[in-house]
């Protein structure tokens, strides 16, 4: 197996342990801490900066580009949704746009274009 792979499956799992942590978490909870944003954001995010030194700055590229994409495309989505059946599908309170996504979730966004960067490097896409 290839270094790619490797470092494709180590930040996959890393990622989504790390989502569904919070997931676990954020059920029993409704107020918001720094200190556990951050660390569920950092080692999928160290992980993104290792895979640009070790494998290609590209990327980096791919990051940001599926942050600003996904961010955008969640706001759209919402917001259309609300327009046109009256009706939200989900409200943001905390650094929200409008109630239809949050800033925070921009890191979240670049992170899944680049698991799903991998998904098809696995699968062969």
């Amino acid at each position: 197996m290839d270094k790619i792979k490797i470092l494709g499956l180590v930040f996959l799992s890393v990622s989504l342990l790390g989502f569904y942590l919070a997931y676990l978490y954020g059920r029993r909870t409704k107020k918001f801490r720094w200190s556990e944003y951050i660390a569920i954001i950092i080692t999928p995010f160290i992980f993104v900066l290792a895979l640009a030194y070790f494998v290609d700055i590209k990327i980096l590229g791919l990051f940001a580009i599926s942050a600003v994409v996904g961010f955008s495309l969640e706001y759209l989505c919402g917001l259309t949704y609300h327009k046109t059946l009256n009706r939200r599908l989900w409200r943001y309170e905390r650094f929200s746009v409008g109630g239809y996504t949050s800033l925070l979730t921009i890191p979240m966004w670049g992170i899944s274009g680049v698991i799903f960067w991998f998904l098809g490097k696995l699968i062969g896409i």
